[in-house]
């Protein structure tokens, strides 16, 4: 027990740098609107989103979520900020008479069509197969600008990492494998509110070819743990300290956040908690975490947690 409170010492002596990370789980529950024509979604093992379209007609397929806290649809809304980044990756052949792409968006209006898809893009990326000439991946941004690649699609599967990087309100740097090429554009519209994926006739100039969206997606924020101000004890106290179980506050809460000392967000809580409301933490797992509320006053506070 003693080196357990001595490694806790240790863990609280150093500062906690690490950015936040929200994964996003690629579910079709967690996106709130679909189109198709021809085409369709669906989950494809742990956490891949998967996509098809084929038939007669148009063969189109849109699916569109929201960037949340917690990366579900149930979460906290949230617009993307100077410094923030998404990350996604898609398993994909190319695209000989149709496209792939995502895009991402400033509260779309609308969500009900093909056209929709880029209802107030800021930023798009695609993969035209343009009738079978297969072009490579493209970055669309102010104004319709293409910036093109010299990454193309692939006779086989082939995963295609994008990270989006917000650098100023109206501009982005978009990354594409891991800095193979990267792109430095003005965006289409500001104030990011999420994003939506698309896919037009699968024929990949042999056979119909499903895409997958892979479970690496994820959101990291910008503000950094170590530029927390923990304040006194009499406007934040977490109770009883270390726990095993639960924990209560001396404040009430309109929203609450744990991290872990990696920056990463393992449980929220919220809705109305009066003071002394019991905050059930029996599934984490032994050691370091931050607590950082809202409280009635709209105030943001945080607090360091053990648990044993």
């Amino acid at each position: 027990m003693k080196k357990f409170y001595l490694l806790l010492f240790l863990i609280m002596a150093f500062s906690l740098n690490a950015q936040t990370t929200i994964t996003y789980p690629q579910r079709a529950a967690n996106y709130y609107a679909f189109f198709s024509d021809n085409g369709g979604s669906f989950d494809d093992g742990a956490d891949q989103f998967g996509m098809w379209a084929n038939g007669g007609g148009a063969k189109q397929s849109v699916a569109w979520r929201d960037f949340t806290e917690d990366g579900t649809t149930s979460g906290p809304t949230s617009i993307m900020a100077v410094g923030d980044s998404f990350t996604i990756t898609v398993s994909a052949t190319q695209a000989s008479y149709g496209v792939i792409g995502l895009a991402l968006l400033s509260s779309p209006t609308s969500t009900i069509s093909w056209a929709d898809r880029i209802n107030n893009y800021a930023i798009q990326v695609n993969l035209n197969g343009n009738s079978g000439a297969n072009d490579p991946w493209e970055v669309v941004s102010n104004g319709g600008t293409i910036n093109p690649s010299s990454i193309g699609g692939s006779t086989t599967y082939a995963d295609f990492k994008f990270k989006f990087t917000l650098n100023t309100a109206t501009t982005m740097t978009v990354d594409i494998n891991d800095g193979a090429e990267s792109f430095n554009v003005t965006l289409n519209n500001q104030n990011i509110t999420g994003y939506c994926l698309y896919f037009a006739d699968d024929w990949n100039g042999a056979a119909n070819a499903n895409i997958y969206w892979k479970p690496t997606s994820e959101y990291t924020y910008a503000i950094t743990l170590d530029n927390i101000e923990f304040l006194p004890k009499e406007m934040i106290s977490t109770y009883p300290n270390p726990t095993s179980s639960s924990f209560k506050l001396n404040n009430a809460v309109n929203d609450l956040k744990i991290y872990d000392i990696t920056g990463k967000m393992v449980k929220s809580f919220h809705g109305n908690y009066s003071r002394g409301f019991a905050f059930d933490i029996s599934n984490l797992n032994q050691g370091l975490y931050l607590v950082k509320i809202k409280n009635d006053l709209g105030q943001f506070l945080t607090s360091k947690l053990v648990k044993l």
